[in-house]
């Protein structure tokens, strides 16, 4: 009996692989899945037939009872996966073999379970992995929850969110956030932090704002570590069978690592991924209250003013309407209330329940764009800023469901609107249209149909209007070039070239999500036939504007404080050609300096005079005329040789009568010096002063005296002061002692 127990227990070593793989005897499938893995790795071809043998066994190579057999089972399965071309047929079954019953094994099988479901993706079956491990998220022992995320996030971040999308998986994960196992919640934690590399902030932030706030703050902990634009930038580092051959091209190519190669399409990959794809549609109309019509035709508008806020929170939570529904009456309503609603608020409702419907059904909405748009802009005549604001961005939302060709016929009729603010608005939006276009969207018969009203609008009488054109032509400056515009602006002046090539500067072209785009795709350069008389004229234009604005008012500032500032200071030009005019060319010869002998007796009459008058008499018209009159004798030594001594400059004394009766007594040696008709001035200088007080006049320089006299006497008539007196007189002094004689009476 020993003897046949022997011989059974060996019988199997003479079987074939494919029957050991199947033996009850858990040495003898050992055994086999050892074979079996050097057969598949010495195969010639992925098609031999060899594989044909194992592709209905390999769903129970995965199960196998004994954990010692599954080991060595999964390495044969791992060969079989790698190395056939059918291996794709056997993924449903090993892979929902590998969830259940090894995920939850031991370390080492669990690893190996992970290499198999990474080389199905590897062999383009993520689709059917990820379904897989979607439900395996549902499974009720936490380790296989794990242990799917886990094996979610290396393959997001070996092989890209392109490869293996985020949308089957990431409604199934947030949940997992608030489990009660924590290796579970702190894998979904990995798994989204990993999401947000490849998707961003503003697209995966919206799928998780019902987290919890606890949570939330973990997350933005984590992604606040994140240096996206650097070392933690997403990728892809392992390829499909399918980009192989291109991976080993680029890289021979360029001679760099295949992660730097790829770098440019993992950027693209980001844009492609939109969260709105991510979400579920939900049929709008079926969840609206039943009195919902009822309550929106009411004549209260406080019954409007909550059916459509009941309409609004349905699209705020559902932001993705069915597409297929018909939402036609309930359109109808809504630009009703727009057109013709007479209540703010409820207005204000309905244009931001047009625009949550615009956003959600995106293309869809091109049967409602064009009249949402035409009735928004005509309401903008409501002129509350509040009101145009939510009324643009609804005409924003609905044009990319519409283009500039559909919209050009109600566009001229918004931009010729009687209400200059329905006009602004209306080039506004289009400057918003102008910036997403491109040539191609924007051909050349369209442009033409927009170009001849909006030039028209940059001599409307209101400066909005007028700005808003020229603000939209510059815009369409930036997106079809110079060479397009520059042709029908033939009658605007420099100024308004130079204004829209201002706003061409500043415009920033949008993609067509309203984003900035990434790079310009129309440069502007200078063109030989059009340019030079636009590049030349602005320099001369310009140039004469700036010098000659402030070049005016100096002159004149000039002039008036020569005259009112500084009256006392005659400019030598004006005393030049006076003397000149009063005195015969032979006078032209040098001047001598008057003796200083006579300095000395009209010092005591003046000291004497101040005696007799007391200090405290009001001041005088005169007295003004005194203390500025010798400031005039400073052009005096002008007229003497270099030899002579010029007078200096007289004190002005504290006394204000002294100053007066000083100067009175010094045209009087004046006077008395020339030996010229000097009894009017002496008679009257007696009656303020001492008669006594009377002058020899030298007989040796009559002729330099008088020309001295004349000088100041000039002087004196060229004053502003002296502006009351005969200007013909040569000697206007005559009035000026009875004018001194008035005040002082008084």
């Amino acid at each position: 009996m020993a003897t046949n127990g022997n011989s059974e227990d060996t019988d199997w070593q003479k079987l074939p692989s494919d029957q050991k793989v199947q033996h009850k005897a858990w040495k003898a499938r050992v055994t086999g899945y050892e074979e079996c893995v050097k057969l598949f790795r010495t195969q010639n071809s992925d098609q031999s037939p060899e594989f044909n043998k194992y592709v209905g066994l390999m769903k129970k190579f995965v199960i196998d009872s004994h954990d010692n057999a599954r080991e060595k089972a999964l390495d044969a399965v791992f060969a079989f996966v790698e190395e056939a071309s059918i291996a794709g047929k056997t993924v449903n079954e090993v892979s929902a073999g590998l969830i259940t019953k090894c995920l939850n094994g031991r370390p080492k099988m669990k690893e190996r379970a992970f290499d198999i479901l990474l080389m199905y993706i590897e062999i383009e079956k993520q689709v059917e992995i990820e379904e897989e491990l979607v439900k395996g998220l549902e499974n009720k022992q936490p380790k296989i929850v794990q242990a799917c995320l886990e094996i979610l996030r290396r393959g997001l971040a070996e092989f890209g969110s392109k490869v293996l999308p985020i949308k089957p998986f990431l409604k199934q994960v947030i949940p997992l956030l608030d489990d009660r196992d924590k290796t579970v919640r702190d894998e979904s934690k990995l798994l989204l932090v990993e999401v947000y590399k490849w998707i961003g902030k503003q697209t995966l932030t919206p799928m998780i704002q019902n987290v919890k706030p606890i949570q939330m703050q973990e997350l933005q902990t984590e992604f606040d570590k994140l240096d996206l634009n650097g070392a933690d930038k997403p990728r892809q580092t392992r390829f499909l069978r399918s980009q192989q051959d291109l991976k080993q091209k680029m890289e021979d190519a360029s001679c760099v690592p295949s992660s730097v190669v790829i770098e440019d399409a993992n950027v693209e990959m980001q844009e492609d991924l939109d969260p709105f794809d991510m979400l579920e549609a939900v049929n709008i109309l079926e969840r609206l209250p039943k009195d919902f019509y009822e309550k929106i035709e009411s004549k209260q508008w406080k019954e409007r003013k909550e059916a459509l806020d009941d309409l609004l929170a349905l699209l705020t939570q559902n932001p993705k309407p069915t597409p297929d529904s018909d939402y036609s009456e309930l359109m109808k309503i809504l630009r009703k209330i727009i057109a013709k609603d007479s209540n703010i608020p409820v207005v204000l409702t309905a244009a931001k329940c047009l625009t949550a419907l615009a956003k959600g059904l995106r293309k869809v909405f091109k049967n409602y764009a064009l009249n949402v748009i035409d009735v928004c802009l005509d309401r903008c005549r409501e002129k509350k800023n509040n009101v145009i604001e939510v009324l643009r961005e609804a005409c924003e939302a609905a044009y990319p469901a519409t283009n500039l060709e559909q919209f050009s016929e109600a566009a001229g009729a918004l931009l010729t609107h009687k209400t200059p603010i329905v006009r602004q608005c209306t080039q506004q939006f289009l400057t918003k249209c102008f910036a997403m276009a491109t040539q191609a969207t924007l051909p050349k018969k369209i442009l033409k149909v927009y170009l001849p009203v909006l030039i028209k609008n940059t001599t409307e009488a209101d400066p909005t209007v007028r700005d808003s054109a020229f603000e939209t032509l510059g815009m369409l400056w930036k997106c079809v070039g110079e060479k397009h515009i520059l042709p029908n602006l033939t009658d605007f002046d420099e100024l308004k070239l130079n204004k829209i090539k201002e706003y061409a500067e500043k415009s920033v072209l949008l993609n067509l999500r309203g984003e900035p785009r990434s790079a310009v795709p129309i440069v502007f350069l200078p063109e030989p036939s059009t340019t030079p008389t636009v590049a030349k004229k602005p320099v001369s234009v310009e140039v004469p504007i700036i010098k000659s604005v402030p070049s005016k008012p100096v002159p004149i500032v000039k002039t008036k404080s020569v005259v009112a500032v500084k009256p006392s200071t005659p400019t030598n030009e004006s005393v030049e050609e006076k003397k000149r005019d009063s005195r015969p060319p032979k006078v032209s010869a040098p001047v001598r300096a008057p003796p200083p002998l006579p300095r000395s007796k009209p010092t005591t009459v003046n000291t004497s005079t101040a005696k007799s008058r007391p200090s405290t008499a009001p001041i005088s018209k005169s007295a003004t005329i005194s203390t500025i009159q010798p400031r005039n004798q400073r052009l005096v030594p002008v007229l003497l040789p270099p030899t002579a001594k010029a007078r200096p400059k007289p004190t002005v004394p504290t006394n204000r009568r002294s100053s007066i009766d000083s100067t009175a007594s010094n045209l009087q040696r004046q006077s008395t010096s020339t030996g010229g008709s000097t009894s009017s001035l002496s008679s009257t200088n007696t009656q303020a002063s001492n008669p006594s007080t009377h002058m020899e006049t030298p007989t040796s320089s009559s002729t330099t005296t008088m020309s001295i006299l004349r000088s100041v006497s000039n002087d004196i008539i060229s004053s502003p002061i002296s502006s009351n007196f005969n200007t013909k007189s040569r000697i206007p002094i005559r009035k000026l002692p009875m004018t001194i004689v008035k005040k002082s009476s008084a």
